[in-house]
């Protein structure tokens, strides 16, 4: 499995030990409150094949028999309350935390609908005790906090229908998402982020992750953070995330690219990605941005005149997202249209890189959301987690797992094409070079430890 040991895969036999474990720690504290005996059961199709599920069906099912809790791998079509769906928007609902909370769980619904379609999650019965729901609802939330996101990329764009916007991103240096927002949050996020401008008077404003709950939950939207993925590896963090409010005039960022400081010729693969929200609709009368297809391809900066006879305006309606990397052209531009273009700047580094914001770690910030948020904010790499010691060997090597099995996967979209190949997925055996890495980097930390343990051993035979 592709976690840390404090994580978990949706629906692996991790997740599923946790799950027991939790429930029956919970029935301890509530039984005298529960009306009577339950049971909740789930089953999802089209699991990705490295969890080995029968069939590619994830499926479970909790037995509360008015003493204690049974948790096993089977589905039970004769429970009380019954979810049925797809693996992926199973996954995604499961990386929601907070569905207790006023209005929570209509939004994550209506964000699965937009991501996946109406009927992504089908949901029959009911639990009637609410005390029985109060438990579930907890189980939801715990488990939230430890769910990573599916980790197989050909699988997760497959499902969500972007291995055509990764093959565009990496021919064109950026790619649309369109509507991929329900519009009232947009409208949400839009209320959110003028408050916070307005409340700092000023038309930009940085560290944005930290002034709403909306801004939060979008910062891990799962089409953009697949892209991100695609384009940056695993363990991409933020760099920063900004709004900017824009009335009419001239466009006042010029052609660039997000490369500042970096010698030409530029990387050939990416360092950096952005993603900018559109929350209101998009057209060249509103100031959109305007890209050079291509243009990251020439791996430098655009020189004085050049480049804007061939921008192209980014037009889509309020929701959607562009995400443009690898140091493609862009600007702002002209809004000849009455009001203002109020937009979120979400640009991310390859997770070798510094963050442009200094990071604001904010343990409250955490518990309240999936692990994914942790991971851009540098909880699951090894960096900045140097002890006197040593490095972090765990994240390290967890890391090191991660980019290489998603490097195999983008292979496969790049490759083999849209979903019609999604059958074909399967975690490939790792290439040579990469075992090789592996093996060298185990015996090194063996023999650092050994080191490590013969210095000491002077020391504790004193104290003896």
């Amino acid at each position: 499995m592709y976690a840390l040991p404090h994580q978990c895969e949706f629906l692996s036999d991790a997740w599923l030990d946790e799950a027991n474990a939790f429930l029956n720690r919970e029935i301890v504290q509530r039984k005298a409150r529960l009306s009577g005996p339950f049971c909740v059961s789930e089953r999802f199709t089209d699991a990705p094949p490295h969890l080995k599920c029968p069939g590619n069906v994830a499926q479970w099912a909790m037995l509360y028999d008015g003493e204690k809790v049974t948790v096993c791998r089977e589905f039970n079509p004769e429970a009380f309350l019954r979810i049925e769906g797809r693996y992926q928007a199973g996954c995604t609902a499961a990386q929601f935390v907070g569905v207790s909370a006023p209005g929570a769980w209509k939004r994550m619904t209506r964000q699965l609908e937009c991501l996946y379609g109406r009927g992504a999650l089908r949901v029959e019965g009911k639990l009637e005790d609410p005390e029985a729901a109060a438990l579930m609802m907890s189980l939801h939330d715990h488990m939230g906090r430890r769910t990573v996101e599916n980790p197989d990329l050909f699988h997760r764009a497959s499902a969500m229908g972007l291995c055509g916007n990764i093959r565009e991103m990496e021919e064109t240096g950026y790619t649309i998402l369109p509507n991929a927002l329900p519009w009232e949050f947009a409208d949400d996020v839009r209320r959110e982020t003028l408050r916070a401008l307005s409340q700092h008077q000023t038309i930009s404003l940085q560290w944005m992750l930290y002034q709403a709950r909306e801004i939060e939950i979008l910062a891990q939207n799962p089409q953009l953070m697949t892209l991100i993925d695609a384009s940056l590896g695993r363990g991409a963090v933020i760099a920063s995330l900004s709004a900017i409010r824009k009335g009419p005039g001239p466009g006042f960022i010029p052609i660039h690219t997000d490369y500042a400081h970096v010698p030409e010729p530029y990387p050939e693969f990416a360092m950096t990605g952005v993603g900018v929200w559109a929350l209101e609709d998009w057209s060249v009368a509103s100031g959109p941005t305007f890209i050079v297809p291509g243009s990251h391809r020439m791996r430098r900066a655009p020189r004085p005149g050049e480049g804007k006879d061939r921008g192209v305006p980014i037009e889509m309606p309020k929701g959607s997202v562009v995400f443009f990397t690898q140091g493609v052209w862009h600007w702002q531009g002209d809004r000849t249209e009455p009001g203002e273009r109020v937009t979120l700047h979400m640009h991310f580094n390859r997770g070798i890189l510094r963050s442009l914001e200094p990071k604001k770690l904010d343990n409250q910030l955490l518990h309240r959301n999936a692990p994914r948020l942790g991971e851009m904010l540098g909880e699951d790499d090894w960096f900045d987690k140097m002890s006197g010691i040593g490095r972090d060997h765990v994240r390290f090597q967890h890391m090191l797992n991660l980019h290489r099995f998603t490097d195999q996967q983008k292979k496969l979209i790049l490759a083999r094409g849209d979903a019609s190949a999604a059958n074909e997925s399967r975690e490939s055996a790792p290439r040579l070079d990469s075992d090789a890495i592996i093996k060298c980097l185990s015996e090194g930390f063996k023999s650092l430890e050994r080191s490590l343990d013969s210095l000491r051993a002077p020391a504790l035979r004193a104290a003896e």
